[in-house]
């Protein structure tokens, strides 16, 4: 789940423009970090563009002048990397000089999804709650089995040893006339498990 700041316009006429409400995700934008100055301008963050087109022009000039190249792409690409972690921020900063104003943040797993928990509230359910059916515990018959006595929870034994324990019909000694076997140190017990006829 993602969380998504809710931006509301300024009144209009002394009406709400609940059309003009902004979400915007507060998480890693990849999008901004391989295409920052594009991303930039689509979301009229005019100012942080011509900034990091000036940074990166700057970095890539002084990179080709003394020869370090590969470091300037470095340095170009930790600049990226600030503006995908930063660009929620700065979006929401542009939004609210426009005269935006934040107002919640809601928890979910899309945009659409946030949209309809910020409108709906408490009247939204996301998904009704499922119906079990009614199991009477006293009619269930459990099979004739014997008790399991080793003191055994899963494949550690109780007293710290590892055991392992296969059905019949995997180790099944006596169709072949061999007693159980030692696999890698474990000893093998023949699980009781009926036996299909």
């Amino acid at each position: 789940m993602a969380s998504y700041i809710v931006l509301v316009p300024p009144l209009k006429g002394g009406e709400p423009q609940d059309d003009k409400t902004v979400f915007v995700k507060d998480s890693f934008a990849f999008l901004a970090f391989i295409l920052p100055v594009p991303w930039l301008l689509f979301h009229r963050l005019w100012f942080e563009a011509a900034l990091i087109f000036v940074a990166v022009a700057a970095i890539s000039i002084i990179g080709n002048h003394t020869n370090h190249q590969i470091l300037a792409e470095g340095v170009a690409a930790l600049l990226a990397l600030l503006v995908a972690f930063e660009a929620a921020n700065w979006r929401v900063k542009a939004l609210e000089r426009r005269g935006f104003t934040q107002v919640a943040i809601v928890d979910a797993r899309s945009a659409a999804d946030a949209e309809t928990i910020y409108f709906f509230g408490d009247d939204f359910i996301a998904a009704p709650e499922p119906v079990l059916p009614q199991i009477n515990v006293d009619s269930i018959t459990t099979p004739d089995r014997k008790p399991v006595t080793s003191g055994m929870l899963g494949l550690v034994g109780y007293r710290g040893g590892l055991t392992c324990v296969l059905p019949l019909s995997i180790t099944a000694p006596e169709i072949y006339g061999l007693p159980p076997r030692r696999l890698s140190g474990l000893p093998v017990r023949a699980a009781s498990m009926p036996r299909s006829t």
